[in-house]
Formats: structure tokens, C-alpha cells, sequence
């Protein structure tokens, strides 16, 4: 691009001289000769000049766009092998967890089989289908990264209760030679800031996703600490390690580094492509130290706003509803998909749960204003005839101290300021699992008192 840029520039100049010559060379011809004869050799000698020079700032535009199109080229070329390699490795990527999916769902079916096994079957397709979700969620980042339609959404978060839950996370599937480590720069009582804590959770589980997969044996230590108005967070493995010629590309799209072994790693090339476009929106940096058999260290950073102290997840959970104190609750569950609607059933069976449905947010907003024994909405955002947004705006107006989550899809994760405004109080994103909603529900479903006709408050 700098060399075309450059072609241009002498382009432009060529043209610029010979305008300059076709305006002011009679006048100065005219000044300096006055033989006709001479004048008129000049005269021929200036019309070939025009020639010639009209010759040359032809080839030399010509040359000018071959070089762009040919740099074009080969950018599509590129381009093409690379997206041609990513949808090959995407359908590796889709089909082996859907195996696992279909496969142990139908073995569930069979007659004779033994408690434990279906245990085993149940935790192989949650694998699989956890697996197929990092997928979706990667493929649906990098759509939102494109397009432009993505932002930070900056929040309290506490630091340590963030890499604890990601050690959890981790720590049950790294391999047997391998060990997990986890450095906290901050103490519990101020290692609150303020950041965006899906963006941050996601760059987190990316990178330490990678090191315990490349890692076959030592360690994998992760962490973070306090460096003037920063915060430096490090993923340290000793795996495979990483050429020198491979640093760059690593962090562009639909690019694999090639394994320095002949094993096979599964991925499909986007995580560190969404980490390093997730920072540049933080205002954050990363690096990369690695050699091939030496391990790798990848270091980021992000500004340091503190925030006050973020009440721990566990500390929250702590106070969530015994499955009998939440005897009649009445909850509203505003829900199109009668799927979603039996999964939710389901999950508050037993709870003495009074589950109210309504297919649209139409029939939401009239059975709040018709019912004043509501205690709780679970509210979902595209629902026809009026999406979750409108309905919500319209119940908050009716009783603006009626609790409202929004149960969204995932594409709809940078959309939270939008569903602040339309006053919901809290989020819940799908596909979620028990917990997830006992604890959506913890902070406004409180334990009851027996006889008493609503959740405590």
C-alpha cells in the first residue's frame, strides 16, 4: 500500500510538470527565439515532448493500478485459502461435538443401562455441548467484530472472584502432568475495578484455554498484578511454545500457528483474533514471549479504574432460595418458545414455584396489569407482536418495583444498555443452567417467612 501510495505521489507529479509546460512553454519560446525557423524546429520538438510525455504518464498509471490490482489479488487469494481452511476446520469443529451430542443422547435411550453410566453419558454430552457453544459464541464475536456492532460495557467486577471462577473452570479438565496456578495481585477487600467482565472472562478463558491444551506436562499459571495504573494479567504455560515467525499471524483471523509436533490440536483460529480485538476496544495491550519447546507468555493489559468492593459470587449465592421457601412465587415467564418455556418449568419443579406463561410482551404487560400478585418476570427480548423491550418499559410504568430479567440470547449480549434503559434489573443470558437462574433470582426472591404471602423484601 506504501509503495502504491508512493507511485501516486510521482503520478501526480509528472502531471503537475507537464501542465506547467503546456501553459508557460510558448510564452518562454517566444521570449528567447526569434528565428521562425528555429522556432518552428522547437515547436516540433515540443509536440513529440508532449507525445512522449503523454507515453509515459499513460505506462506509468497503467504500472500504478497493475501494482494495486495485483496486491489485490493476492490479499483475495489469501483471504479465500484462509476462509477455505477456516470453513474446513469449522465443520471438524461442528461435527465432532454434535457426535458426541447425538451419539451418547441415543445411547441414553437404550434399555439396561447402569446409574452410572448414564452419568457418564449426561457429563459427555454436557462436554460436547459446552464445547459446541464456545464455537457458536466465537464464530458470533467475530460476526459482531466485524460489523462494527459491538462496545464495552464497563462495570464493577471483582478481579479475584473472576480467575477463581475461571480456576474452577479449568481445573477439573487439565491433564494429570500439568499443573494449574493462580496469582491474585489485589486482596478480596479492594481487587474490585471497573471493566467490561465478559470481555475481560472471555480474553481470560481463551488464553488459558490455549495453555492447557498445548501443555502436556510442568504448569499452567495464570494471574494478574497491580503495575502503576495498570493491571497486567499473564498466561504462563510450559507446552509446545510458539516460532518467532508465527507471533504476528496468531492474532489474525482464521490463523493457526503451526504445531511444532505432529499431533493435532482442535480450535478454530479465532480466540486470540477476539482477544486482541476485544482489547483494543478496552484500551488495553498484548504480548507474546514464546519459543518452540519453551512454553509461551502472553501478557496483557488494561487501565486500572477502582471501583468499591463487588460482593463475591459465592457470598451472593449464599443467600439464593432453598428450593421450599420459594412456596408460592409467583413468577411470569414472557417466552415464544414452548422449549425454553418446559426448560423452565422443569428447573423450578419442586420449588413450590407458581409459573405463569405468556407467549409474547403483549400478553405480559396485561397480565401485570390485570394481577398484582406477580412477583417476578422473567421477560425474553424478541418475542413477536412486542419484543421483551417494549413490554418491559410498559410494566415498569404500571409498577416500576416489579423485578424484570431479561432471558436473551447471546447475540444480543452487547445490547445491555439498551436493556438497562428499558428498566430491566438484571440479566440472564441463554443457554443458562440451574444455578445461573437461582441466582438471577437470589437478589429479589428472598427467603420467605411461612404463611407469608410474598418474598420477603
Amino acid at each position: 500500500m506504501k509503495k502504491i501510495r508512493f507511485e501516486y505521489r510521482f503520478t501526480f507529479i509528472y502531471l503537475l510538470l507537464g501542465l506547467l509546460w503546456i501553459l508557460f512553454s510558448d510564452r518562454l519560446i517566444g521570449s528567447l527565439v526569434t528565428d521562425p525557423v528555429t522556432l518552428t524546429r522547437i515547436q516540433t520538438y515540443k509536440g513529440w515532448f508532449y507525445v512522449i510525455l503523454t507515453a509515459i504518464l499513460f505506462f506509468h498509471i497503467l504500472k500504478t493500478h497493475l501494482i494495486k490490482l495485483r496486491t489485490a489479488e493476492k490479499k483475495a487469494v489469501e483471504s479465500d485459502r484462509l476462509k477455505t481452511a477456516f470453513l474446513q476446520n469449522i465443520s471438524h469443529e461442528i461435527r465432532t461435538p454434535m457426535n458426541g451430542i447425538i451419539g451418547f443422547s441415543s445411547l441414553l435411550g437404550e434399555n439396561g443401562l447402569t446409574e452410572d453410566q448414564k452419568k457418564e453419558y449426561v457429563t459427555y454430552i454436557m462436554q460436547s455441548a459446552n464445547r459446541l457453544l464456545d464455537l457458536v459464541n466465537q464464530v458470533l464475536d467475530i460476526s459482531l467484530i466485524e460489523t462494527g456492532n459491538i462496545s464495552v460495557n464497563n462495570r464493577p467486577v471483582s478481579l479475584n472472584a473472576l480467575l477463581k471462577d475461571i480456576f474452577r473452570q479449568w481445573h477439573p479438565v487439565i491433564k494429570e502432568e500439568v499443573e494449574l496456578k493462580l496469582s491474585c495481585g489485589l486482596p478480596d477487600h479492594s481487587d474490585s475495578m471497573i471493566t467490561d467482565e465478559y470481555k475481560l472472562k472471555q480474553i481470560l478463558n481463551n488464553l488459558v484455554g490455549n495453555a492447557v491444551k498445548f501443555t502436556e506436562k510442568g504448569h499452567v499459571h495464570f494471574g494478574y498484578s497491580l503495575r502503576d495504573n495498570e493491571i497486567e494479567f499473564f498466561v504462563k504455560d510450559t507446552g509446545i511454545g510458539i516460532d518467532n515467525r508465527f507471533h504476528a499471524d496468531i492474532f489474525q483471523r482464521f490463523r493457526k500457528a503451526e504445531p511444532s509436533s505432529s499431533k493435532f490440536y482442535d480450535g478454530a483460529g479465532l480466540g486470540l483474533a477476539i482477544c486482541q480485538s476485544n482489547l483494543e476496544l478496552m484500551n488495553g495491550k498484548i504480548s507474546l514471549e514464546s519459543e518452540p519447546g519453551h512454553g509461551s507468555l502472553f501478557r496483557f493489559t488494561l487501565p486500572y479504574k477502582p471501583a468499591k468492593t463487588v460482593l463475591p459470587k459465592e457470598s451472593i449465592a449464599a443467600v439464593a432460595p432453598e428450593p421450599a421457601s420459594l412456596s408460592g412465587v409467583n413468577i411470569l415467564v414472557a417466552e415464544d418458545e414452548i422449549l425454553n418455556y418446559k426448560y423452565i418449568e422443569d428447573l423450578l419443579s419442586g420449588t413450590g414455584v407458581n409459573l405463569i406463561s405468556a407467549v409474547n410482551g403483549s400478553q405480559a404487560v396485561d397480565y401485570c396489569r390485570d394481577h398484582s400478585d406477580v412477583h417476578l418476570v422473567l421477560m425474553d427480548i424478541r418475542m413477536p407482536v412486542m419484543d421483551g423491550l417494549e413490554a418491559t418499559k410498559r410494566i415498569k410504568e404500571l409498577r416500576p418495583d416489579l423485578p424484570v430479567i431479561a432471558q436473551s440470547a447471546y447475540i444480543e449480549k452487547d445490547r445491555q444498555p439498551q436493556v438497562r434503559e428499558a428498566g430491566f434489573d438484571d440479566f440472564l443470558f441463554k443457554p443458562f443452567l440451574k444455578e445461573e437462574l437461582m441466582d438471577a433470582i437470589a437478589g429479589f426472591l428472598y427467603t420467605r417467612k411461612p404463611g407469608s404471602s410474598g418474598p420477603n423484601q
